[in-house]
C-alpha cells in the first residue's frame, strides 16, 4: 500500500505529474450573468446596443478563480509530462488529497481530504473523500463534490453535486441533486448525466437568471444538450417566479436560437401601460410557428403571428399575418405577407451579400395595397481607421404598391463609424441614404421622413449596472435636427429598466425586461 500526503498521477495513463493547487471550501462561487440591453431608436443608438452586449457577453463567458487555476494546472501537467502524450491512450490524471491510498495490486485507491483530482483535458473534480481503481479508471464521491469542466469541444460546467460517479476514460458518469452552470444555463437537475457528446439532465430547471430564486426559469423532466448544437427538452414548462406562463410536451432548440421570450412591460404615451411576449412552436427541424402579441391600455390587444422556415442554403422563409409596429409607434397591417432573407459570405473575403424579397396585402389609414419589395445588398467586415471602426453597405431597393401603381427605387448607402475610448466611454457617427420616405411611398411603416440621414452619439457608462446615451439624428438635406433621444439603460439583476424620452416628440417610454434566454 502507498500512503502519502500529496497526490497520484496518471489515473488514466500511468504518468506521474507534479501539481500545485490550493484547495479550499468544497462548494464555490459562481459567475454571474447580466442582462443585455436593447434600445428602439431612429438615431442609431442601437450600435451602441452592440457594443454594450458583446462587453456583457464577455464578463459573462469569463472565467472564474477556480476556471483560470483549472487551465493553469492542466498546462503545468502538460509542460511537466515525463514522455510524449501518447493520443491512443488515456488522458493522464492527477489525485491529489491530504491522505492517500493507493493498493498496486488492484488498482483500488482511497483519498481523503482537500481531494483534488484533474485531468490533463481540463476536468477537475474537488471533495473531501473520493475512491476509484486506475485499472477501471472509475471514481466515486459519495459525498459533495464540486466539478470543472472545460474540455475542448465539450460543454462548460461549474457543478456542485452529490453521489458522483464517473470514468476517466470512457468521459462518461453521473451526478445527483446537481446544482450550478452548464455554458450559459444555471441550472438544478434531480440527476445528470453526462457523456462525451451531451450532457443529460433529469427533473431538471434551467434559467439565465442567477438569483437564488430566479425571476423566471424552465422546468423539464429531461433536458438533452448537446453543445454547440441544440438542446431537446421534454415535458417542459416557463415560469415567471412561482407563476406558471405555459408547457408544451417537446421543445427542440438550435444551438444561437432567439428565445423563448419573456414578457416585457412598458409606459408610453401613445400605449399607456401595456405587456408584450413573443411565443415560438417548433413543428420541425427548420419550421417554427411563432405568435407575437402585445396587450395595451390604449390601443387594446394587437398581435401577429406566421411561419419561419430557416434553410442552411438558400435563407430564410416567413409567412406573416398581422398588426406590426415599427420604432415610431406606427401601426401597418400585413394579411397575408410573405418575406425571403438570404446572405452570404465570399469565402475568407471581407464581403457579405444578400438579398430579400417581400410581397404581401397591406393596410394602413384606409389605404390597401398588394406591397411588393426587392433588395440586393453588399456589406464590408468593419474597417479598423486608427482607434475607429466603420461599418459600410451599400443597396439597392424597389418598392412596388398597387395602390396608385407607383414604384420608389435607388442607390442606398449607409457608413457608422464607432470609437471605443475607454470602458466608460463610446461615440458614433453615422450617415445613410435611402430612395424611399414617408413623403414618396404609399405608407410610413419603418420609413423616415427624409432621404439623407446623419446620426451621432454617445454612451457613457457610470456604474456596474447604470449606463446612459445620447442619440441625435439630422435631416442632412435641410440640415434640420429630427431627433433627440436619451436613454438610461439600468440592470435589475435578472431584468432590465430601459427608460428613453424623445425629446422632439415629447414622448417617454419606460420598459422593463428580463435578460434574453
Amino acid at each position: 500500500m502507498l500512503k502519502n500526503k500529496e497526490k497520484i498521477c496518471g489515473l488514466a495513463a500511468g504518468l506521474v505529474v507534479a501539481i500545485t493547487f490550493a484547495s479550499g471550501s468544497v462548494a464555490k462561487n459562481l459567475p454571474q450573468a447580466e442582462a443585455r440591453y436593447n434600445s428602439e431608436s431612429d438615431t442609431d443608438a442601437t450600435i451602441l446596443d452592440y457594443v454594450e452586449n458583446r462587453r456583457r457577453n464577455a464578463r459573462e463567458n469569463a472565467l472564474n478563480e477556480d476556471q483560470k487555476q483549472l487551465l493553469l494546472d492542466a498546462y503545468e501537467m502538460k509542460e511537466n509530462l515525463r514522455e510524449p502524450l501518447d493520443p491512443t491512450k488515456n488522458v493522464p490524471v492527477a489525485v491529489e488529497g491530504d491522505e492517500l491510498f493507493y493498493d498496486e495490486n488492484t488498482g483500488d485507491f482511497v483519498v481523503q481530504g482537500n481531494v483534488v483530482m484533474t485531468s490533463l483535458d481540463k476536468r477537475r473534480f474537488i471533495t473531501e473523500h473520493a475512491d476509484g481503481n486506475l485499472a477501471s479508471q472509475d471514481v466515486q464521491v459519495e459525498d459533495k463534490a464540486y466539478m470543472l469542466q472545460l474540455t475542448d469541444a465539450q460543454a462548460r460546467i461549474i457543478l456542485n453535486g452529490y453521489k458522483t460517479q464517473y470514468n476517466w476514460g470512457k468521459e462518461t458518469g453521473k451526478m445527483e441533486n446537481a446544482e450550478g452552470k452548464i455554458d450559459h444555463q444555471y441550472v438544478k437537475a434531480k440527476r445528470i448525466e453526462f457523456y462525451p457528446d451531451k450532457v443529460v439532465l433529469y427533473n431538471a430547471s434551467a434559467t439565465k437568471c442567477s438569483a437564488k430564486n430566479p425571476d423566471y426559469h424552465m422546468t423539464a423532466k429531461k433536458i438533452e444538450y448537446y453543445p454547440g448544437i441544440q438542446t431537446i427538452s421534454y415535458g417542459v414548462s416557463y415560469w415567471l417566479g412561482s407563476i406558471p406562463v405555459y408547457s408544451v410536451p417537446k421543445q427542440v432548440s438550435k444551438e444561437g436560437d432567439k428565445g423563448p421570450y419573456m414578457p416585457k412591460a412598458s409606459y408610453d404615451n401613445d400605449k399607456g401601460f401595456a405587456i408584450k411576449d413573443t411565443h415560438y412552436f417548433p413543428l420541425t427541424d427548420n419550421v417554427n410557428a411563432y405568435y407575437d402579441w402585445i396587450l395595451a391600455q390604449k390601443t387594446k390587444f394587437n398581435s401577429d403571428g406566421g411561419l419561419i422556415y430557416t434553410t442552411k442554403g438558400i435563407g430564410t422563409f416567413k409567412i406573416q399575418s398581422g398588426f406590426f409596429e415599427d420604432a415610431d409607434a406606427r401601426w401597418i397591417h400585413k394579411a397575408p405577407n410573405f418575406r425571403w432573407d438570404y446572405s452570404f459570405r465570399v469565402g475568407d473575403a471581407p464581403f457579405t451579400y444578400s438579398f430579400s424579397y417581400e410581397r404581401g396585402a397591406w393596410e394602413q389609414n384606409d389605404r390597401h395595397s398588394m406591397h411588393t419589395y426587392y433588395r440586393a445588398g453588399f456589406s464590408i467586415d468593419p474597417i479598423k481607421l486608427g482607434t475607429w471602426s466603420v461599418y459600410p453597405s451599400i443597396s439597392y431597393d424597389i418598392t412596388d404598391e398597387s395602390y396608385d401603381e407607383s414604384r420608389v427605387k435607388g442607390m442606398g448607402y449607409d457608413i457608422t463609424a464607432l470609437k471605443e475610448f475607454d470602458d466608460r466611454w463610446v461615440t458614433y457617427l453615422g450617415y445613410h441614404y435611402s430612395e424611399s420616405n414617408s413623403q414618396n411611398s404609399v405608407f410610413d411603416f419603418d420609413l423616415d421622413s427624409y432621404s439623407k440621414k446623419i446620426t451621432a452619439g454617445f454612451s457613457y457608462t457610470f456604474s456596474p449596472k447604470d449606463r446612459v446615451v445620447i442619440g441625435w439624428a439630422f435631416d442632412g438635406e435641410r440640415n434640420k435636427l429630427m431627433d433627440t433621444d436619451y436613454y438610461w439603460y439600468h440592470n435589475l439583476h435578472c431584468a432590465e429598466l430601459v427608460v428613453r424620452y424623445r425629446e422632439k416628440r415629447d414622448q417617454i417610454k419606460v420598459t422593463a425586461q428580463f435578460a434574453p434566454w
